[in-house]
């Protein structure tokens, strides 16, 4: 391996798991890539472009910095920032034909003040983060009362409404039955009196693939677009992962019994032994958290590392009889396995795990169309 560190996105990999999840939802239901925080660290340009030649025509980021990426990288199809956008860029927003999301009267009508703005309404259910509040049956008419003062805004398109759910990957259904429950009510009150809120859309990646009959007019694909699952309660064997994560073996060298590994001296040879450097460090993404812990394969073998993982290296003891030299592919995750495993040896999700590469992990793409 020439490479420091690399991040291989298989592309071929990506078509496969859009490609489910269209036929999946069938074609009546629209297919929302969500391709914020750089596509799961994936790259938002090279997966916008992707997605757009198998027809995917609608995007979601979270800012309006991503937007601008998938602008500049020829994403033609609508994008729509989650996230609040100061009032100062709405300017910027109109002029390059992007979505924003709205959560208040106030904002909306700050927007209306620049120009004609394209906007989806966000509808607060039960996530407590931002959007219209509706968290039960008794807060439909104030919410679809600001709601329809948004509607009669000038410069105001409302193009679609949703909402988030904040447990469709959860044991039980009940909580996201009642959001479910309280949107369709706003949504019907909101007909009733002729607000025309355009594309509805409430499903995450774990409600896509659990509750069919949620999926509405759009559905939201994030974690499963990538080949992961959203949580240990969500199992399927129609994804793969895109993303497969290496490092160089930078150099193998012996240690005596008694020697000190890496800052702190927190690990002592205990006998002699050989140890592999590993071109990944905390300032890749690999965290110190990791130190100590069986998360590395080099050459089909799994290996734990010993002493504090450096800002760009950490050591792994490959003992006296493996075969190991420098050049060799340390990897680091290849399936959902590993990355699961790499999650919870952080206490954390692999959303988290892939967000986390740092800019200087080149990103290789294999199987691209041609």
């Amino acid at each position: 391996m020439k490479h420091r560190i690399k991040a291989q996105v298989d592309m071929s990999a990506l078509r496969s798991n859009y490609n489910y999840i269209q036929n999946y939802v069938g074609k009546d239901v629209r297919v929302m890539a969500v391709v914020k925080a750089d596509a799961y660290g994936h790259g938002a340009q090279k997966v916008g472009r992707q997605l757009q030649r198998l027809g995917c025509r609608d995007f979601a980021v979270a800012c309006l910095s991503e937007a601008h990426e998938l602008r500049k990288g020829g994403i033609k199809g609508n994008i729509l920032i989650l996230g609040p956008t100061d009032k100062t860029f709405a300017k910027d927003i109109i002029e390059n034909d992007i979505i924003q999301a709205v959560d208040s009267y106030d904002y909306a009508k700050s927007l209306s003040e620049h120009g004609r703005i394209k906007v989806h309404i966000k509808v607060d259910t039960g996530m407590s983060r931002i959007g219209f509040y509706c968290h039960s049956d008794e807060d439909i008419k104030k919410c679809a009362d600001e709601i329809e003062k948004v509607y009669r805004l000038p410069n105001i398109s409302i193009e679609g409404i949703f909402t988030h759910f904040a447990d469709s990957d959860g044991e039980s259904r009940d909580f996201t039955d009642r959001q479910f429950s309280v949107f369709t009510k706003l949504l019907k009150e909101l007909k009733s009196r002729s607000v025309h809120v355009g594309i509805k859309h409430c499903c995450n990646s774990a409600a896509t693939i659990r509750y069919k009959e949620m999926h509405l007019d759009m559905v939201r694909a994030g974690i499963i677009l990538y080949g992961l699952m959203p949580s240990k309660n969500i199992h399927s064997a129609d994804f793969r992962p895109v993303m497969k994560l290496m490092a160089r073996v930078c150099a193998v060298h012996s240690l005596r019994k008694g020697d000190c590994v890496s800052y702190g001296c927190t690990y002592k040879a205990e006998k002699d032994t050989n140890i592999a450097v590993v071109s990944i460090g905390y300032a890749d993404g690999f965290s110190r958290a990791c130190s100590g812990k069986k998360l590395v394969r080099i050459n089909g073998k799994d290996f734990s590392t010993v002493g504090k993982i450096c800002m760009d290296m950490c050591m792994v003891d490959i003992g006296n009889d493996f075969a190991c030299k420098a050049g060799d592919e340390a990897v680091i995750f290849e399936n959902a396995e590993d990355i699961d495993r790499l999650a919870e040896a952080l206490n954390t999700i692999n959303y988290e795990v892939l967000c986390s590469l740092k800019h200087r992990v080149m990103l290789q793409y294999i199987n691209q169309e041609k």
